[in-house]
């Protein structure tokens, strides 16, 4: 069988000449920055086992790493059903929506720093470094005494968690092609989301070693919580693997390693990551389809934030399920959305395409929320749920995938992957002021804000298909470059 022979040293900075919209990674011809021609042949099987070996290595702790962050930052739903109110004064005034936005200050500011940081110190080390802080503050909240000091702990824990998110993006778009990171993505992201869900029961099981777990079992969650979230974060030191091109990997062969680095420039004419400078950074700040994406990111991202913080109280105090149901009941919503964004974004892969598919997630995420915000039976309000979580998370792994698919090099991708989730973060802010305690239980101003900028996705979806149809359009004609290569078109 043949094999993929050595590539010259000069091919990272190579200029591919295959066509860009081929499914197949089997055959293709490249330059070298001397001008020097070469070819490459990749077979399937070959191709495929390799994916494998990634696919393994990676998803799964990734996945681990960012359930426990959603836990961390989103367990103050439960907590506060739990006895957090009463134990530090938090439901006073506007003191729960105090507690909740400073969460998106650091994690606003941080999210370049921290890629660049991931980029020089190493993808395993710098994500072990930053989970097993937040985990120790987690852990540090389930002593507080009053909400200034929650409010605080609940600060800093956004400025390690900032690097997660942008990090674990950037890392899985720098091992795959284009039209397979979706599907990454969405194994990733959803699959946390509904490993998250079980947290609720599990913070049920933990309330319980309290003498009254409805006053007194919040300190358990997090303790326990924050304490598993150290340990998962020191195993993750010996099983992420590092960029491609980092001399760190060693679970994959140097054939193997080649084979990546060959697949990865038949769409990016490079396996390697530039420095980020500031002309890099700035060239992602100016670059419209990133802010686009994000945008319609960000609208799922503050929709999701309101599930998973204040679905538990909508349940509880708002259609008037029991404490134990409360917990129960937010984990199937979750579990459809899993079925949901992982069909639906391997059907988004397989076509090659993004706009329609946002178009539908949002219609479907603004069904849910209506029927959750203006229908009266708990029934079929808690089948909103469903839709609109679902909806949700289908609006956010496309987000996700479209960016990433609409950049070309590595060191802008990490640039636009960390502009996207600060983004993203705005829209937990936005999430933390609608969702006000005077409206509790039914928080319905919060659902009709959040439905508000699901419409905005709607509206601008079209709109952005347009403007990137018409840049390809161009690119075809040879009367534009698209990033900086002939052969680069937009995903639509």
């Amino acid at each position: 069988m043949p094999t993929l022979p050595q590539l010259p040293e000069k091919t990272e900075v190579c200029h591919v000449e295959a066509d860009e919209k081929l499914n197949t990674a089997t055959d293709y011809k490249y330059v070298d920055e001397n001008g020097a021609p070469g070819e490459a042949v990749v077979e399937p099987e070959v191709e495929k086992r390799i994916i494998r070996k990634i696919d393994g290595r990676l998803l799964p702790i990734l996945t681990a790493l960012y359930t426990f962050a959603l836990v961390d930052r989103t367990n103050i739903g439960v907590a506060r059903i739990s006895g957090l109110d009463k134990a530090t004064q938090l439901d006073v005034g506007t003191r729960a929506s105090v507690a909740i936005l400073v969460f998106y200050i650091g994690y606003c500011l941080m999210e370049i720093p921290s890629n660049i940081a991931m980029k020089r110190f190493g993808a395993a080390n710098w994500l072990c470094f930053i989970a097993t802080g937040w985990g120790l503050l987690t852990l540090a909240i389930g002593f507080s005494k009053n909400w200034q000091t929650l409010a605080v702990l609940r600060a800093f824990l956004g400025v390690l968690e900032a690097g997660l998110t942008p990090g674990c993006l950037y890392l899985i778009a720098s091992w795959y092609r284009r039209y397979e990171v979706q599907t990454r993505i969405s194994i990733f992201f959803v699959c946390a989301q509904f490993l998250s869900s079980f947290s609720n029961i599990l913070a049920y099981g933990l309330i319980q070693v309290a003498s009254d777990p409805e006053t007194g079992g919040w300190k358990y969650i997090y303790i326990i919580e924050g304490a598993i979230t150290v340990g998962v974060a020191i195993l993750s030191r010996f099983i992420i693997i590092d960029f491609p091109d980092s001399k760190r990997n060693k679970f994959l062969s140097a054939e193997e390693i080649a084979t990546v680095k060959g697949r990865l420039m038949i769409e990016r004419g490079t396996a390697e990551a530039g420095k980020v400078t500031w002309k890099v950074i700035w060239g992602a700040i100016t670059d419209w389809p990133i802010w686009a994406a994000s945008i319609m990111y960000m609208s799922g991202a503050c929709s999701i934030y309101g599930f998973l913080i204040f679905l538990p109280i909508i349940l509880r105090k708002g259609l008037g399920y029991s404490l134990v149901l409360s917990f129960v009941l937010t984990a199937p919503p979750a579990a459809f959305s899993v079925i949901y964004a992982i069909g639906m974004s391997k059907l988004s892969d397989r076509y090659k395409m993004r706009g329609p598919f946002m178009m539908g997630h949002a219609v479907l995420a603004i069904t849910g929320l209506a029927m959750i915000g203006f229908l009266d039976q708990s029934t079929p309000r808690y089948v909103g749920a469903f839709l609109g979580e679902a909806g949700t998370n289908g609006v956010i792994v496309t987000g996700m995938a479209w960016c990433q698919n609409n950049i070309r090099s590595d060191e802008k991708r990490s640039v636009g992957t960390a502009i996207q989730i600060i983004v993203a973060g705005i829209g937990g802010v936005y999430s933390a002021l609608v969702f006000r305690q005077q409206d509790s239980p039914d928080y319905v101003p919060g659902l009709i804000a959040i439905g508000a900028v699901m419409l905005l996705t709607i509206a601008m979806t079209p709109v952005v298909c347009f403007f990137l149809r018409r840049a390809n359009k161009q690119a075809d004609a040879g009367t534009r470059l698209i990033e900086d290569s002939p052969g680069f078109r937009y995903t639509i």
